[in-house]
């Protein structure tokens, strides 16, 4: 009879006969004989087909590569040159586009406070836009008189181009 073993960890190693061992694995070293195997075959083949010794054929090798590297580096400069310039025009052209934005929205507002100021115009529903320096009225008007003076009002903040007056009075058909 088989004496009574309390731990099981201690039968699993008596059944096993020994400590686990996991099993070694041989291909990477193999992979590793081949590779080198393949190099040394690559320059043995390469010295039968060219007399010249291996520093010289390094040395060629580094004169044809920075030959192709100068000129990739010249191109690579005038790609980033070019680059460049187009990333400064389009900077300026969306500083332009920003600045005439903010201008536009700076007149919007300065032609709204001066209508607002008016007492027959502030109570009336008057939209007024700016692209570009051109305010556009638009809305009514209670008489030809407040018509005019709000075109004149809209005229003047620093910025205004132009005004196109939309406004349109009561009782005067639209055409």
């Amino acid at each position: 009879m088989h004496p009574v073993i309390a731990n099981p960890a201690d039968r699993a190693e008596r059944l096993r006969g020994g400590a686990y061992q996991p099993r070694r694995r041989r291909w990477p070293g193999l992979l590793g004989a081949g590779l080198l195997g393949a190099v040394v075959a690559a320059v043995m083949i390469s010295n039968y087909y060219d007399g010249r010794t291996i520093g010289s054929r390094i040395d060629a090798g580094i004169v044809a590569a920075s030959d192709g590297v100068g000129k990739t580096v010249d191109n690579v400069a005038d790609a980033a040159r070019m680059a460049a310039s187009d990333a400064v025009t389009s900077a300026a052209q969306a500083a332009t586009s920003v600045n005439n934005a903010a201008t536009d929205s700076a007149i919007t507002a300065a032609v709204k406070a001066a209508l607002a100021t008016d007492p027959a115009l502030s109570a009336l529903r008057i939209d007024v836009t700016t692209r570009d320096g051109v305010v556009t009225l638009q809305g009514p008007a209670p008489d030809e008189k407040a018509r005019q003076r709000a075109e004149v009002i809209a005229a003047a903040p620093k910025g205004v181009r132009s005004v196109e007056n939309h406004l349109v009075l009561p009782n005067v058909p639209t055409t």
